[in-house]
């Protein structure tokens, strides 16, 4: 009985959070929302707030996501450990399959940033680092990226991004971008061919039902991972990130909806 208690008090807590990050921000909203008593949310809010989960406008009465949310969401490995562990066997079965690095990436504003990373086996390899951050606009993980977003929010995107040339093959043209960003929607996977590092090639498919969009790749030396190797690994990736997905929502069933 108090195990129950204690989890529909979890429960409810996650709501009133989730609420706030949609921008619901008074007791009366959420309680409507919600189908709580405001005294409930009240409560709720007060013991959140003690926590550091929220604050509150001393002025207009509203409330916010608190310090404790925006210190945990400034740390991506850590807040976004369950993708991690989600996406890892089946990175590891890449890594197997390919013989080459498999990094997971997701977007962070203008930039893309590897959240886990499996080398190759091979002594001579393409890897970047795990926390490696890079620009959204560069290699097959970044228009990967880009590919997931709604049009609205990539043309946002675009009016704030730079394409300063970053390797011998960077796209440094916004249309030719936009263009590379279409077919990575029509065909469902990204390549690049040394956008970055000269002699490197990476090949990314995005996984699905998660909170931000995320890019599954394979990594490796042009000489040796090239296009025909790609195709040879591009199954396997679209299958592993159908499962990751799936995944995500045994996790998160609201994700489905997303």
């Amino acid at each position: 009985m108090a195990t129950s208690k204690i989890i529909n008090s979890i429960t409810k807590g996650a709501d009133i959070l989730r609420s706030l990050s949609d921008g619901i921000d008074r007791i009366s909203d959420l309680s409507n929302r919600l189908h709580l008593r405001k005294s409930t949310v009240h409560r709720f809010l007060k013991s959140l707030q003690m926590s550091g989960l929220v604050m509150q406008d001393p002025i207009t009465r509203r409330y916010f996501l608190g310090p404790l949310i925006l210190n945990i969401t400034s740390r991506p490995i850590i807040s976004h450990q369950h993708l991690i562990l989600c996406a890892f066997e089946e990175m590891r079965s890449l890594r197997n399959l390919s013989r080459e690095t498999v990094v997971l990436h997701i977007r962070i504003g203008l930039e893309r940033i590897c959240l886990e990373e499996l080398p190759s086996f091979e002594n001579i390899r393409y890897t970047v680092g795990k926390g490696f951050v890079a620009p959204i606009y560069t290699g097959s993980a970044g228009k990967t990226l880009l590919s997931e977003l709604e049009n609205n929010e990539l043309q946002i995107l675009m009016d704030h991004l730079r394409l300063d040339p970053i390797g011998p093959h960077t796209i440094t043209d916004k249309k030719a971008l936009l263009k590379e960003v279409e077919k990575v929607r029509r065909r469902g996977y990204a390549t690049s061919f040394g956008e970055r590092i000269l002699g490197s090639a990476s090949i990314s498919v995005s996984v699905k039902h998660y909170v931000c969009p995320v890019a599954l790749s394979v990594l490796g030396p042009d000489n040796r991972f090239n296009l025909r190797r790609m195709m040879d690994v591009l199954e396997s990736m679209k299958e592993g990130s159908r499962r990751i997905s799936q995944k995500l929502i045994e996790v998160n069933p609201r994700a489905k909806t997303k």
